[in-house]
């Protein structure tokens, strides 16, 4: 029953940060974009915790996610574009004038909490970690959290390769949001069988018509899901996925518990200083 409860929580938090969240999704929606964020919270956390750390720039960040994610300087430079244009990094004129520091804004840290809240609150049901009324409430609480994340990207895509399914879904545009919707009518109605809109998908998860379909099919071909109706108005969701959804699940609870345990350690130590 806790198992049931903290999945539903999570698939419900995960979503609800995606959802109707506009340009927001084209800057963590796929893995390698999530990666690039994380990194560029990881360098300003650091600098934060110490301020003899380096600061964040654009070289910096290019040289993080290629050497630890695989990403080229291209991609996170468009990245780095977007979030200015969402407000959540700001420039600033660095000693060497060829570089510019890049900060994270109040904003970006806010949703960098929502996500870690989406990943924490689900423990508390497994028994895991329970959060305090502050880790809850405070953004800032995801600084340590992201100095305490030890796991390398290396690491990441080979726990990843671990769960081909899911995998399917992260590397995908919309992918892992649509994973979430069929997930949620799973959870809601309690039957394999759910209802499916591609239009109001596409629509909530600011991605193409196009690109569901091609989702679809493609999770078809890896018997993770069958079209129950013409249009993929009902969808049935096969064992398979929800066999493997729920390794991944159990997975990456534990991982989340021992850093949220090592997150909340540091913040002691910090907010004490």
């Amino acid at each position: 029953m806790e198992a049931d409860e903290a999945k539903a929580v999570f698939i419900e938090g995960a979503s609800a940060l995606l959802r109707d969240a506009g340009l927001l999704n084209k800057a963590i929606s796929t893995l390698p974009r999530h990666l690039i964020f994380g990194f560029a919270m990881r360098v300003y956390a650091q600098h934060v915790f110490d301020p003899s750390a380096p600061e964040l720039t654009l070289t910096r960040l290019q040289k993080l996610s290629g050497d630890h994610g695989g990403i080229s300087a291209g991609r996170v430079t468009a990245l780095v574009h977007l979030l200015r244009k969402l407000g959540l990094i700001t420039t600033h004129p660095a000693e060497d004038r060829r570089q510019r520091i890049l900060k994270p804004t109040e904003k970006m840290v806010i949703e960098d909490h929502r996500w870690l809240m989406s990943r924490f609150e689900p423990l508390g049901p497994l028994g895991l970690f329970h959060l305090t009324e502050e880790e809850r409430t405070t953004p800032e609480f995801v600084l340590a959290f992201r100095v305490a994340w030890t796991t390398r990207s290396d690491q990441i895509a080979a726990f990843m390769e671990q769960y081909p399914s899911i995998a399917f879904f992260f590397m995908r545009d919309g992918g892992y949001s649509m994973l979430l919707e069929l997930l949620r009518e799973w959870q809601k109605t309690g039957s394999t069988r759910v209802a499916f809109d591609v239009m109001a998908t596409a629509s909530a998860f600011s991605v193409s018509k196009s690109q569901i379909w091609n989702l679809l099919h493609g999770a078809q071909a890896l018997g993770l899901i069958e079209a129950e109706a013409p249009a993929w108005r009902s969808v049935i969701l096969t064992e398979k996925l929800l066999v493997d959804f729920d390794t991944w699940f159990n997975a990456i609870m534990i991982g989340f518990a021992a850093m949220a345990t090592r997150a909340r350690i540091l913040w002691m130590d910090y907010r004490q200083k």
